[in-house]
């Protein structure tokens, strides 16, 4: 298969639902590729293509997607922001499947953001519920462990 990622919020950080897919899909035997819109979008269709963002405030990827199928995920498309405050939309939120959540990230796809550098969850959820944030209503007024060391 060949597949298309595009980061919605940009390059300047590391997206780690989209370097855990491109890990996951590379494995399978998959061509993992940036979709950028001025190559791709005309010609053969990518098979599948990837859209994550982080931030509500980001704008949606504004340009048409080359692909048979295409998939949103990320806490960008499941939270609003309403008077000052982030609101999840349980509804809206995609989980990675378990094999894809849990497999070692590929660093390959933002080399000079990654050099030296790890990325993942220690813990998750937060016991602050601070009135802004939205990570009390995703995953719990509480932190939890779930990094296997």
């Amino acid at each position: 298969m060949r597949i298309g990622l595009i980061d919605v919020d940009g390059h300047n950080f590391p997206n780690l639902p989209l370097m855990k897919l491109s890990a996951w899909h590379k494995r399978q035997g998959d061509t993992v590729e940036w979709y950028e819109p001025l190559f791709h979008s005309m010609g053969e269709p990518f098979d599948k293509a990837y859209m994550s963002k982080v931030f509500g405030f980001t704008p949606d990827y504004p340009y048409y997607v080359n692909a048979v199928e295409v998939s949103k995920g990320g806490s960008g498309y499941c939270i609003s922001l309403e008077n000052g405050k982030e609101l999840y939309r349980k509804e809206n939120d995609s989980q990675l499947p378990y094999e894809v959540e849990h497999i070692y990230p590929d660093y390959s796809l933002y080399p000079e953001l990654t050099k030296d550098t790890a990325y993942g969850f220690m813990s998750r959820g937060c016991p602050r519920g601070c009135n802004f944030c939205h990570v009390e209503a995703k995953e719990g007024r509480k932190a939890y462990k779930v990094a296997d060391l």
